[in-house]
């Protein structure tokens, strides 16, 4: 039964041009699975992703430390913030939305004004002892709005080739954070694209840095160049 299984796998990530990967269960994947055994990992001998296959909560905390950082509030006049508001951990609170309306959102910024942060807090700092409570509110707050553009945008074929990347899926990850204007523009590109034949992780994920770098928008351009630099694609 287990060969057949890996067996039906290979077969597929070859019907799909996408045997330099590693295959797990993304249903697992999604609800947080944290190791390889947990997501009923598949190893096909070939070299390791560059983000790790990891669960959903990992590549979000990597977003956090690689890309959004700590806290920020406008009285620090800190221009590469531009006109953002109160933010921590790349939540906002000026433009967040309804993320920072959700019940997790309203701990979330709770946690922070119980601290007294605006005049507290340093600009990038963490939490200190609140951090790891924040973080796991950043995971709870940010996954059903991923899961609702993943549904909105992405064609159920380029679907299945992003949740199978963790690259892929790192981008997309990402992607909520910068909005589901962005993250439609940014589906769009690997819609085209797996429509036009191009199955090729490593090829959509060149498209995907692409898109950030040449968007005409001068945040996202930065954004696709540092995750450039995270994944070692080298297109910028």
């Amino acid at each position: 039964m287990k060969r057949r299984l890996v067996e039906d796998i290979k077969r597929q990530q070859k019907l799909m041009n996408i045997e330099e990967q590693s295959f797990f269960d993304v249903e697992k994947f999604m609800k947080g699975s944290s190791t390889p055994q947990d997501a009923t990992f598949v190893s096909v001998d070939t070299k390791i992703p560059q983000v790790s296959t990891g669960s959903f909560e990992e590549i979000t905390n990597k977003v956090i430390d690689e890309l959004e950082g700590g806290y920020y509030h406008p009285k620090m006049n800190q221009s590469a913030m531009g006109n953002s508001g109160e933010t921590m951990m790349g939540i906002d609170r000026k433009h967040g939305g309804d993320i920072n309306t959700s019940p997790d959102g309203i701990e979330f910024w709770k946690i922070i004004d119980n601290a007294d942060a605006s005049t507290k807090w340093k600009y990038n700092y963490r939490g200190g002892s609140l951090e790891p409570k924040l973080r796991s509110l950043v995971v709870k707050m940010i996954k059903p709005f991923f899961l609702k553009n993943m549904n909105n945008y992405l064609s159920p074929e380029a679907r299945k080739i992003v949740e199978s990347n963790p690259n892929l899926m790192f981008h997309f990850v990402y992607s909520t954070w910068n909005g589901p204007g962005w993250f439609r523009k940014f589906a769009t590109k690997i819609n085209d694209a797996v429509k036009k034949g191009i199955t090729d992780p490593k090829k959509l994920t060149e498209i995907a840095i692409r898109s950030r770098i040449d968007s005409g928008n001068s945040l996202i351009a930065q954004g696709g160049k540092k995750i450039d630099d995270i994944l070692g694609t080298n297109i910028a």
